[in-house]
This record gives structure tokens, C-alpha cells and sequence, in this order.
């Protein structure tokens, strides 16, 4: 399911980023600096590391009262109306763990569907749903900001995460040389999955819909002195 940002939310969303980047002393929106953002979005409390540990739970934002959980992610990426992108969710070592997977023992030579079957279990199992009921999190999805090079263009993406059966996708090796693993949607011929022995990184792909909020900002840099001088104000330093 996919989901939009109410014209409140929306607007709330480029203030948060236009004030972002304007400060001289942040490089750019990604990790902490992005979940700021999307907690001031939706109005929920924003988690300080200075003062609080933050989580290695998979998601990142939880809307307690609602039970709605995000993983939350920023990527640069080019700007299309039907943009497909990808990022990393996860390091899969199936072959490390898999005993604890349920398998007796799985290398590249094992059947593809059966390393396919291992890392949905790694990711699914072992990392969605343990999080999910560690966290409280019933609705889980991911809130994802696409920006471009030049930090003036701007996707927002918002769904459900989607729960792939192994009967919902087709693995297969890109060569014979077994360098990387796909897995490709039965139903679209999509490649949905992407995964490689070597650095254990399982990346999972997205569609930009009509759903997506697409937009476009002016970003303005303030003086390092003007920063300074107001948020000192403000701390009651001169």
C-alpha cells in the first residue's frame, strides 16, 4: 500500500528541509539529519543522540499511539516521474548463519531458490518481523526522500514494506562467474532483489508511483557568522 503526505505534512516537510540546508554546519539530509525531518513531518517526538541512544531496530520512527513504524532512508537519485531506484536493507550473511536459517549448509553452489529462500527468511523473518514485535510496530513501512545532485529536486516515497513469498520470485545468478544474486518478481519481471556473496549486501528495489510527492526547493545557504550569532542568541551566549 502506498501512502501520501497530507497538504499540512507536505508543506511542513520542505520548511524542515529548506531550514536543513541552509545551515552551513550540515552537509547534507541522510540518517539522524532525514529522521528529524520525517519525525517534524508527522509531528512526533524527535529522538536526540545526544541524549539518548539510538535504536539499531529497523525502524528508525515509531508513531506509538498508531503503531506505525518506518524505516527511513535518503538516496540521491535522478529525478524521473517513474523513477526506479534501490538502496541496501540489509547485510545477509547466509552462508555464515545458516544453520540458524534452518539450512544445513548453503554456498554458491547451492540451488538458487534455495539461497533465494534463505534470504528472504534472513530479512523477513529475522529482521522485519522480530523488529516489528520488539518495537510495538503493527503497520510497518518505509519513508524514503530521493534528492538530486544538486539538492533542489526532491521525491518523497512512502509504502508498506511488501512480504515476498518465495513463490513470488525468481532467483537467478547475473553470471556464471555467481557475482551477484537476483531476484526477480514472477508477477512484473521486476528485479526486486539484489544480493552479493562477497560483501553480503542484499538491496531491495522501488517503483515511484503517482503516489509520490515530487518537488522542487531553492535551497539557500546562510553565513556561518549569522548561524552562530542567532542560534547563540538564542542559547543565551553572545
Amino acid at each position: 500500500m502506498k501512502y501520501r503526505l497530507s497538504k499540512s505534512e507536505a508543506e511542513r516537510l520542505k520548511k524542515a528541509i529548506c531550514v536543513t540546508l541552509a545551515n552551513p554546519f550540515i552537509d547534507d539530509i541522510e540518517d539522524f539529519i532525514w529522521e528529524a525531518i520525517f519525525s517534524y513531518t508527522k509531528k512526533l517526538p524527535v529522538i536526540d543522540p545526544l541524549t539518548s541512544i539510538r535504536s539499531k531496530r529497523l525502524f528508525d520512527i515509531v508513531d506509538k499511539k498508531h503503531k506505525i513504524g518506518w524505516s527511513a532512508k535518503a538516496v540521491q537519485w535522478k529525478i524521473t516521474p517513474t523513477a526506479k531506484f534501490e538502496l541496501v536493507i540489509q547485510r545477509a550473511d547466509i552462508f555464515k548463519k545458516a544453520k540458524s536459517l534452518g539450512f544445513s549448509k548453503l554456498t554458491k553452489h547451492s540451488p538458487v531458490q534455495l539461497l533465494g529462500q534463505a534470504l528472504l527468511k534472513h530479512w523477513y523473518v529475522e529482521k522485519v518481523t522480530k523488529d516489528a514485535k520488539y518495537q510495538d510496530v503493527k503497520d510497518m513501512r518505509v519513508c524514503i526522500l530521493l534528492k538530486s545532485r544538486d539538492r533542489k529536486k526532491f521525491i518523497y516515497f512512502e509504502e508498506s514494506i511488501t512480504e515476498y513469498k518465495n513463490s513470488d520470485i525468481e532467483w537467478r545468478w547475473t553470471d556464471t562467474s555467481k557475482t551477484g544474486l537476483q531476484g526477480v518478481r514472477k508477477a512484473d519481471g521486476l528485479c526486486i532483489f539484489r544480493w552479493y556473496p562477497n560483501q553480503k549486501q542484499l538491496f531491495e528495489s522501488f517503483v515511484v508511483s503517482k503516489h509520490s510527492l515530487t518537488f522542487e526547493l531553492a535551497p539557500r545557504r546562510l553565513p556561518v557568522a549569522d548561524v552562530v550569532d542567532l542560534l547563540g542568541r538564542r542559547l543565551g551566549r553572545k
